[in-house]
């Protein structure tokens, strides 16, 4: 599973989801987006803490069992590896 967390405010969460729409590659519909926005309920925020998340954006890879594989912080990081990530956890 990949998790995108970001917010609707923010810049670079804005940026990297119009990259994921321009590649037009129908893998990215695979990326659960966790949204952190004000107001988000515990729930969701104790998941972002379950992965350490304290910004955003974040991409976050875990195995079938839950546990972060790889992650990456920024909205370069993400744009600059998501085809390889793609490639390797999403057939």
């Amino acid at each position: 599973m990949i998790y995108l967390f970001s917010k609707t405010e923010c810049g670079p969460c804005i940026l990297v989801k119009k990259y994921f729409k321009a590649m037009e590659d129908s893998r990215t519909d695979a990326i659960k987006e966790i949204l952190l926005d004000d107001g988000c309920s515990e729930e969701t925020l104790d998941f972002a803490r379950k992965y350490s998340v304290t910004a955003t954006p974040v991409l976050i890879v875990v195995d079938e069992n839950g546990e972060k594989i790889e992650d990456y912080e920024g909205g370069v990081p993400i744009t600059k590896n998501i085809v390889k990530l793609l490639d390797q956890y999403v057939k």
